[in-house]
C-alpha cells in the first residue's frame, strides 16, 4: 500500500490545507482591521486639520445655512467624482484610498479657497464634501462588485500589468 493511498496521510494533507487557508484568512482579516484603524485615524487628523485651519463662526452652522443650494451642490460634486472614479480607477487603487484622496481634495480647495478674497473657506463646505465622497463610495461598492464580476466572466477586457 502507498504512502498516495493511505486515507490517514490524505487526511492529513486535507486538514494541514484547511488550517493553513484560516490562518491565511485570520491574517488578511487582521490587515484588514489594521488598514481600516489607520484610515479612521488619518480621517479624524484630517477633520482636526480642517476645523483648526478653517474658520467657520458658529451662526454659519445652523439648520438654514446647512440646506442651502451650495452645500447640496459640494455634496453631489464629490457624490459623482466618487461613483465615477471609484469603479474607474479601482482597478489600479483601492476604492477606500480613492475615497481618502477626494476627502484631501476636498481640504485642499477649501484651503485654497481661504486665499481668495472672493471666496470664503468653510468647514461646513467640507462636511459636505466628505458625506459626498463616503455616500458615492458606498454606492460604487456594489458597481465595483459587478464590474469585477463582469471581468472575471470575460466580458470586460482584463487589465494588463
Amino acid at each position: 500500500m502507498s504512502s498516495e493511498s493511505d486515507p490517514l496521510i490524505a487526511a492529513r494533507r486535507a486538514i494541514d490545507r484547511r488550517r493553513r487557508r484560516e490562518r491565511r484568512q485570520r491574517r488578511r482579516a487582521r490587515r484588514m482591521r489594521v488598514r481600516v484603524a489607520w484610515a479612521v485615524a488619518y480621517v479624524a487628523v484630517l477633520n482636526a486639520a480642517a476645523w483648526f485651519s478653517l474658520e467657520t463662526p458658529a451662526e454659519l452652522l445652523t439648520v438654514d445655512y446647512m440646506l442651502n443650494p451650495d452645500k447640496v451642490e459640494h455634496m453631489l460634486v464629490f457624490f459623482a467624482a466618487a461613483v465615477v472614479a471609484i469603479p474607474v480607477l479601482g482597478r489600479w487603487i483601492s476604492g477606500g484610498i480613492l475615497a481618502v484622496l477626494l476627502m484631501n481634495a476636498g481640504l485642499v480647495i477649501e484651503m485654497i479657497q481661504a486665499f481668495d478674497p472672493g471666496r470664503s473657506a468653510d468647514i461646513a463646505d467640507f462636511a459636505f464634501d466628505q458625506i459626498g465622497v463616503a455616500l458615492g463610495w458606498l454606492v460604487s461598492i456594489p458597481i465595483r462588485r459587478r464590474l469585477q464580476r463582469e471581468q472575471q466572466a470575460g466580458s470586460v477586457p482584463a487589465r494588463t500589468a
